[in-house]
């Protein structure tokens, strides 16, 4: 399984609580227990892609990786699903018997890149797609607050309009699609990776 984390500035959104980075982390975190005995590999994406932990059957130097991520994780720039894609589909290499499976979570927004040719060579290869879809989707502004001051500050733009993140959630279905895989809506509730895990993953790998 490749977890493909979405570490763009919109992730720093807290329309949930801590914001969306956080609360994905701690998710993963309670979802690495389920995944013994196969393999997980960690990618972080924003502008580009970053394999910052390739599959492993050892999820203590995972969760050490996962720890560490945030936002300066990789280079800046608009969010591009297609990277975090194509770095999963190469990251599987020819092994037949791990878990194809990309846990991609993410706010779904895209900037230019081509992420539905991503997925369809992936589907080529068997590897499946399960999208979680953080945010909402008519939109939210990006609050984040200072963790020296603990000041809270909305985020602008070079022309000092707020920054809006909204759900894509039409691309991410359409990639779950493609790939045989599932689309979860997370919103801006509680996301529960372990209902999800069992409801989709399982499924996957079985």
């Amino acid at each position: 399984i490749m977890i493909a984390l979405d570490v763009s500035r919109s992730m720093l959104a807290e329309d949930v609580a801590p914001n969306r980075l956080e609360r994905a982390k701690a998710e993963i975190r309670d979802l690495l227990p389920y995944l013994q005995g196969d393999q997980v590999g960690l990618i972080a994406f924003a502008g580009r892609a970053s394999v910052l932990c390739p599959l492993t059957p050892d999820f203590g130097f995972l969760r050490l990786v996962l720890d560490n991520v945030d936002t300066g994780s990789v280079a800046r720039g608009g969010t591009r699903l297609e990277e975090p894609i194509r770095k999963a589909t190469a990251g599987f290499g020819t092994t037949g018997d791990l878990a194809r499976v990309i846990l991609l979570i993410t706010d779904g927004e895209d900037h230019d890149s081509f992420p539905v040719e991503a997925a369809r060579e992936a589907a080529e290869r068997g590897i499946r797609i399960l999208a979680i879809g953080f945010g909402d989707e008519a939109g939210s502004e990006i609050f984040v607050t200072d963790p020296r001051t603990g000041a809270r500050r909305r985020v602008t733009d070079a022309d000092g309009r707020p920054v809006v993140t909204r759900l894509d959630g039409a691309l991410l279905r359409e990639l779950a699609l493609v790939t045989d895989g599932a689309y979860v809506p997370a919103g801006t509730g509680v996301l529960d990776l372990e209902s999800i895990f069992e409801a989709h993953i399982l499924s996957l790998i079985h």
